[in-house]
């Protein structure tokens, strides 16, 4: 870690996504989707310093590679002037796990740069340019929870309560555009009554919630697989975050669950909502 005396230290919070529904293919061969966003309380730190633009993290992440340098490096070309400024990220957030680390650091990232520049763009513009990275990332500038529609990065706010999760992280990265790339017809959804099963969440009632694209990483990914049957196993109503790899349900971690996952070698995380 390269700072000394940073100027802004921030908190990068993780995502689930409570339900995730595939309704069909665009033209621009992305696929339409209806998903609830859902920050929690697990956090990537990130630290900035003036000094010549320098992205560097924790996990050694080369710096081309970072969603944050990528932000960065859109931004400078909106506004025609250099960012001057060095960046560390302490990675907390597991990589490659659905749990949208990298997306939260160059929101959170781009939109503390804006500050620090006297704020030359708005929360619109600023969603335009993490948008262009990844389609997660303007969810992170509002944080709490949102129903993403488009590639996601369509949100609307809604209001659910504060609820405790077990999130397991098997060990392995899910490539996104893998998962996508196995995508059948079959498990497009079409039309789907979000109001519906927004009016279920705030009761309490999770029996609506999917993900068939986290079931895909199932199948493609085994270690993701073993924890789903796991879970079920056990009666529990086990979700997929995003692509993958992590798998959650609602509630306290149980003692068997934590025992499985000691002998495993699972990552074990008793999280809370944030920011709802």
């Amino acid at each position: 870690m390269f700072l000394h005396k940073p100027i802004k230290r921030l908190l990068s919070p993780a995502k689930l996504n409570l339900g995730l529904w595939l309704l069909g293919k665009r033209p621009d061969s992305y696929h339409e989707v209806f998903t609830i966003y859902h920050t929690i309380n697990l956090f990537d730190e990130v630290f900035i310093e003036e000094g010549p633009l320098k992205v560097e993290t924790s996990t050694d992440i080369p710096m081309e590679e970072n969603l944050v340098y990528k932000a960065i490096s859109s931004l400078e070309r909106r506004l025609g002037k250099s960012v001057n400024l060095r960046i560390y990220i302490r990675k907390n957030i597991p990589e490659g796990a659905g749990l949208g680390g990298g997306s939260s650091n160059a929101a959170v990232v781009l939109k503390a740069v804006n500050e620090l520049l006297g704020s030359p763009l708005s929360l619109e513009e600023l969603s335009e340019v993490v948008g262009e990275v990844s389609s997660d990332a303007p969810f992170f500038l509002l944080g709490g929870s949102a129903i993403g529609r488009g590639r996601g990065e369509l949100l609307q706010k809604v209001d659910l309560p504060s609820m405790v999760f077990t999130l397991l992280h098997p060990g392995v990265k899910c490539s996104t555009a893998h998962v996508y790339r196995h995508v059948s017809q079959e498990m497009l959804t079409g039309e789907i009554e979000g109001d519906k099963i927004i009016d279920c969440l705030k009761a309490g009632d999770f029996s609506l919630l999917e993900n068939r694209l986290g079931e895909l990483a199932g199948e493609l990914y085994p270690e993701v697989g073993e924890v789903l049957r796991f879970l079920r196993s056990l009666g529990l109503q086990a979700l997929v975050s995003g692509s993958g790899s992590s798998v959650f349900y609602m509630g306290e971690p149980l003692p068997e669950v934590e025992l499985t996952c000691r002998l495993r070698g699972w990552r074990l995380y008793r999280v809370e909502s944030y920011g709802v």
